[in-house]
């Protein structure tokens, strides 16, 4: 009998330490758990700051974008009303649509073959009619093409594309007298 109570003691003690020990390691677990909670609650705040910091960004962006489109448009006209630009130069500014548009021979070429094409029919069509007789929304369209391309690739070559074109219009508009000097 001494030795079923000795068992059962032991047996008792141990039960009891597995126990305490469970709850223990329970009350421990659960308090990682929580811990685990507030740092994932920091991180989703965190998240969400960045969300915010990137809307300000492209928002930010967007304006200086803007910013500067208005300056080197308004310089343009300018410019051009002043009678700065000579043969020379409108000669250089369709060389070099040419050279961006067709820049790329690749399969990496961003412009799409028919965009190489119109492009290249609308220097064309510059270069052998009279201002008067040129459709400056093919203009219009070259700079949404560059603007497309400008906005998926965000590269300098698209940027020049539509600056260039822009400069030629406005080269085109002085010709036909539409920019003329106000007095």
């Amino acid at each position: 009998m001494y030795v079923l109570t000795g068992i059962i003691s032991t047996l008792l003690t141990v039960v009891i330490s597995v126990i305490s020990l469970a709850y223990w390691l329970g009350r421990k677990f659960a308090s990682i758990d929580m811990k685990f909670e507030e740092i994932d609650n920091k991180f989703r705040k965190i998240d969400e700051r960045l969300k915010e910091l990137r809307q300000e960004i492209r928002s930010s962006a967007r304006t200086v974008t803007s910013l500067i489109h208005s300056l080197h448009t308004h310089l343009i006209d300018f410019m051009t009303m002043k009678k700065l630009f000579t043969p020379e130069e409108r000669e250089y500014l369709l060389r070099e649509i040419e050279r961006l548009a067709t820049a790329h021979k690749t399969a990496l070429n961003p412009l799409k073959p028919e965009e190489v094409k119109f492009i290249l029919e609308v220097v064309r069509e510059i270069r052998e009619k009279d201002p008067k007789e040129i459709d400056l929304s093919k203009l219009d369209k070259i700079m949404e093409i560059a603007k497309r391309w400008l906005m998926e690739d965000g590269c300098e070559e698209a940027a020049k594309l539509w600056i260039v074109t822009y400069t030629l219009k406005a080269i085109l508009r002085r010709e036909r007298g539409d920019l003329e000097e106000r007095k």
